[in-house]
C-alpha cells in the first residue's frame, strides 16, 4: 500500500467533478506496479491486472464499491455487469486505470481491503497458494474460472476478518505459526 500525497498544484487543477483525495487515501495496488520492471516479456501487459480485477470483482459482488465513486467514474453498469457475470472478470481495468484504491470502496470495503491486501500476507499470499507458479509468471487467466477458484478463500478471509472484530490487519495467528516453524527451536526428532 502506498499513501498518496496530493500536491497543492494538483489540487488546484482538479475540476468540480474530481473530488480532492484526503490524506487517508491509499492505493492498494496498481497495474503499472506489475507491468514495469521485471514483468515477463512473454505475457501481454493485461495479465498484470488479473489479480486486481478478480479482487475488484469480489468487492463488486459484495456491494463494497462506493456508490459515489461508481457514479463519478461511470462504472455503475460495469459493476452490475460484473456482478451478473456478463463481462470479463477484469472488465473494470480501463475504468479504474488499472488501480485498486480506497476512494473506490465503501467503508467496509476499505476496512477489509486494508486488512487483507497487505503485501506481507493476505490476498497476494492466497493468490500464490491457489495458483502457484502461474501467479508469479502472470499466467493466471482473466476468466470466471479463476474467480471461482479463489473466491471461497477470499470469502473465508472476509469472515475471519469479521469474526476477529474487523481489525486493521488480518489476524496474525497463521502467519505467526508459519514464522515459528522456520525460526523456532528445532528440537530433537527421533
Amino acid at each position: 500500500m502506498k499513501p498518496q500525497d496530493t500536491p497543492a498544484e494538483d489540487a488546484e487543477a482538479q475540476t468540480i467533478d474530481e473530488p480532492a483525495q484526503d490524506a487517508a487515501w491509499l492505493e492498494y495496488d496498481s497495474w503499472r506496479w506489475h507491468t514495469e520492471g521485471s514483468f515477463p516479456k512473454s505475457q501481454p501487459p493485461e495479465q498484470g491486472y488479473v489479480h486486481i480485477g478478480v479482487f475488484l470483482a469480489w468487492l463488486a459482488s459484495h456491494e463494497m464499491l462506493d456508490g459515489d465513486w461508481l457514479r463519478r467514474s461511470g462504472a455503475e453498469k460495469a459493476a452490475a455487469s460484473i456482478r451478473d457475470r456478463r463481462v470479463s472478470v477484469c472488465a473494470m481495468r480501463d475504468i479504474t486505470d488499472g488501480r485498486l484504491a480506497s476512494d473506490m470502496l465503501t467503508a467496509e470495503g476499505q476496512g477489509f481491503t486494508g486488512a487483507y491486501y497487505a503485501p506481507e500476507y493476505g490476498y497476494v499470499r492466497d493468490w500464490r497458494k491457489v495458483f502457484g507458479k502461474r501467479a508469479d509468471r502472470y499466467e493466471v487467466p482473466d476468466d470466471w474460472q479463476t474467480y471461482d477458484r479463489i473466491e471461497p478463500l477470499v470469502e473465508l478471509r472476509y469472515h475471519e476478518w469479521m469474526d476477529a472484530g474487523r481489525p486493521e490487519l488480518m489476524p496474525l495467528s497463521r502467519l505467526l505459526s508459519l514464522i515459528l516453524r522456520f525460526v523456532g527451536p528445532k528440537g530433537r526428532r527421533d
